[in-house]
């Protein structure tokens, strides 16, 4: 068992969840026109915006964040979709609107960002591809930088982390803590730059907290696997699968930091929490 690394403020950057999907090297799952309401079982109907039912991929000169979070929510159109001059602002909306996130939490989430781009009150998304800002080693769905630094979706990176939930077709703190734990230690064994500080922990671990309580609940943080699976390989929110926004807003304390210490506390006690470089050999 792992002692709790998540505070109150201490998950920079924390809406930029995991790691980057690039529609041109992945496979779309599902129509990219806008779904109707009658066609899908919804889980709750009067959360959905007319954003939630159109879905536009990236055009040639849209920019895109190491962040499928943030790249969905362009590709629905709840943030600027070119990816240009995001502000607090436009994000607070945008995840409230997109997934029933505060906006305190989005608040405090973003003011991090501005660090790089000094003076200014936006950012632009691929200013955040940044090692050990929301990229981290250990990614869930692509290669180390080491190994590629374009921050595109690898398949093969993905279906080794899935793979770890077998056939269930829930993902819960447990399961995502193993999960989570055992992928980065099997990318560690090939990656001779890999690192995990302390000071990353906080995203690695809120970026799971998100997965559960958005394709979950707040209360009850289990998720589907459909909706995680097809959010990650296609960018998009998996409202054609019934999915919409959970009832009660999403937020940092309790919810998103007691889900993510407890993935700490979870964390096999057989796998490291933080490497260095080559100290798992």
């Amino acid at each position: 068992m792992k002692t709790s690394l998540v505070s109150l403020g201490a998950l920079p950057v924390a809406l930029g969840l995991p790691s980057f999907v690039n529609l041109g090297h992945g496979s779309l799952i599902g129509s990219t026109s806008s779904p109707k309401l009658s066609k899908f079982d919804i889980d709750s109907p009067s959360l959905l915006k007319p954003n939630h039912l159109t879905w536009t991929p990236p055009s040639a000169g849209d920019l895109r964040a190491p962040c499928p979070g943030l790249n969905t929510l362009a590709n629905h159109g709840f943030i600027p979709h070119d990816g240009r001059n995001i502000t607090s602002e436009i994000v607070q909306k945008g995840f409230k609107d997109a997934m029933n996130i505060d906006e305190a939490l989005s608040a405090a989430a973003f003011k991090p960002a501005l660090e790089l781009n000094p003076g200014a009150s936006f950012i632009n998304l691929d200013m955040l591809h940044k090692h050990n800002f929301i990229e981290h080693d250990g990614s869930l769905s692509r290669r180390d930088m080491y190994f590629d630094p374009s921050n595109r979706f690898d398949k093969e990176t993905f279906d080794a982390f899935i793979g770890y939930f077998e056939r269930t077709t829930t993902i819960n703190i447990t399961t995502i803590a193993n999960a989570r734990a055992r992928h980065a230690l099997e990318m560690s064994r090939v990656n001779p730059n890999f690192t995990l500080p302390e000071s990353a922990i906080p995203a690695a671990t809120g970026e799971c907290a998100f997965l559960l309580t958005i394709f979950g609940t707040p209360g009850t943080p289990v998720a589907n696997r459909s909706y995680v699976e097809f959010f990650f390989r296609n960018e998009r929110l998996p409202v054609e699968l019934g999915w919409a926004p959970v009832d009660t807003p999403i937020t940092l304390s309790p919810t998103i930091q007691q889900i993510a210490n407890e993935i700490v506390a979870q964390t096999p006690s057989d796998v490291p929490l933080t490497y260095a470089p080559k100290s798992s050999g």
